[in-house]
C-alpha cells in the first residue's frame, strides 16, 4: 500500500467519525485561518460554529464555552486593525484600537482603496469588538460597501441582535456536537508567528491556552482534548490521538 493510500484511507475513516458524530472537531480560535487550515488538513468540512469569523484569544473562547447566551447589545464598537504589531517587549502580534463606526465610515473611503484591511474585512465587515467577551468579530456586521451581496444589510442595531442570536446558535451547536461525540479536538491555531492579540493596551497571549483547556474539561470531561493545528497536521495524526 502506498503513502498515498494510506492518507486517502485515513481521511476516508476521519471524515466518517466527524460525519457520524462520533468525533468533533472544533475551530477554537484563534482566527479565521484555523477553519481554513482544518478543511485543507484533514478534507473535513462542517456547518459554522462560533469561533469561524473573527479573532477570538483564548480568554475569549474559554469565557464564551461557558457562556448560555451571546449578546454584544450591552457593549460593541468598530476598531482598526494592524496586522504585524511589534512591541518591544512583546514582540510581534496583531492590534486591534477601539474607534467607532462614524470614523470607520469616515477612514473607508472607497472600497478599492488601499489599507482598506485596516478598517473593514475583505467582505466589507467591521471588525467589531464584543466588549463583555473581549474577541473581534470580521465577516458579520456590514460596511455599506458590503450591503446587497447575498443578502447582507448595513444596519449596524440590527446586525448586532442577529450576530448575537447567530453565535448563540452555533456555539449551542458545538456543545450539542461535543456532549454527543465520543472524542473531542478542540483546535487552537496560530499561523502567522504572532505572540499575541491586543485590543488597545490589553494584551492576550495567543500561547496561553490554558483556559481553553480548563474549558474543555469543564464542560466536556477527558473525551476533549486542546490541540494544535500541528498536532492534527494530517488525518493520520489526527487519527493518533484518539
Amino acid at each position: 500500500m502506498t503513502i498515498a493510500d494510506t492518507d486517502t484511507l485515513a481521511q476516508t475513516e476521519l471524515r466518517d467519525m466527524v460525519a457520524s458524530g462520533e468525533l468533533a472537531i472544533v475551530s477554537a480560535g484563534f482566527r479565521c485561518f484555523t477553519k481554513t487550515e482544518l478543511i485543507r488538513q484533514l478534507g473535513i468540512q462542517q456547518e459554522s460554529l462560533a469561533f469561524d469569523s473573527g479573532f477570538f484569544p483564548p480568554q475569549a473562547v474559554a469565557r464564551m464555552l461557558e457562556s448560555d447566551t451571546i449578546d454584544l447589545t450591552p457593549g460593541h464598537t468598530a476598531c482598526i486593525k494592524t496586522e504585524n504589531y511589534q512591541d518591544a517587549q512583546l514582540g510581534k502580534g496583531i492590534r486591534f484600537e477601539r474607534s467607532t463606526y462614524a470614523k470607520v465610515d469616515q477612514l473607508a473611503t472607497d472600497p478599492a482603496m488601499r489599507g482598506l484591511n485596516h478598517y473593514l474585512d475583505t467582505t466589507f465587515g467591521y471588525y467589531t469588538v464584543d466588549e463583555a467577551n473581549g474577541y473581534i468579530l470580521a465577516h458579520y456586521n456590514w460596511h455599506r460597501f458590503g450591503a446587497g451581496k447575498g443578502g447582507r444589510v448595513h444596519d449596524v442595531p440590527g446586525n448586532i441582535v442577529k450576530i448575537g442570536a447567530m453565535l448563540t446558535k452555533r456555539l449551542d451547536r458545538i456543545k450539542q456536537k461535543c456532549r454527543d461525540a465520543r472524542a473531542v479536538l478542540m483546535v487552537v491555531g496560530e499561523t502567522q508567528g504572532y505572540d499575541y492579540m491586543m485590543i488597545d493596551d490589553a494584551v492576550f497571549p495567543l500561547g496561553e491556552t490554558g483556559p481553553v483547556d480548563d474549558a474543555c474539561k469543564k464542560l466536556f470531561g477527558a473525551k476533549c482534548q486542546m490541540v494544535t493545528l500541528a498536532d492534527v497536521a494530517t488525518p493520520q495524526a489526527a487519527l493518533d490521538l484518539l
